[in-house]
């Protein structure tokens, strides 16, 4: 996870929360499928755009893309694996957190620094 690094803090956290939310919504998927037949498993990819976007100093580069995951399916074809995607639901809401907190702080000093 990414927290820090040039340009426009609230805009850097809000990508950062669109991918977190994406990544959320797919394991949430994933978790509904679980017992669905041929099922693959959905994956959310952002970390590295987003680095390369704060590295360019334009965030609105980031990019969110979602892809079938390759691990090896069980019999009857899926390859959802229950316990993987609860415990990318734990991470992902602690990260959401840490970002949020992050944003809340972030204005906090601007409205601080406003005179607010």
């Amino acid at each position: 996870m990414i927290v820090g690094g040039t340009g426009n803090h609230a805009q850097m956290l809000g990508a950062a929360l669109q991918g977190l939310e994406a990544q959320r919504q797919a394991a949430e998927h994933n978790i509904a499928n679980v017992e669905t037949a041929g099922y693959l498993a959905r994956r959310v990819s952002f970390e590295d755009s987003l680095r390369s976007a704060i590295a360019a100093n334009d965030v609105s580069q980031t990019r969110i893309t979602t892809s079938f995951s390759h691990a090896p399916a069980r019999l009857d074809g899926s390859n959802v694996e229950l316990e993987d995607e609860v415990t990318s639901l734990e991470l992902n809401s602690l990260q959401q957190q840490l970002v949020t907190t992050a944003l809340n702080q972030h204005y906090m000093r601007v409205r601080t620094a406003l005179g607010g």
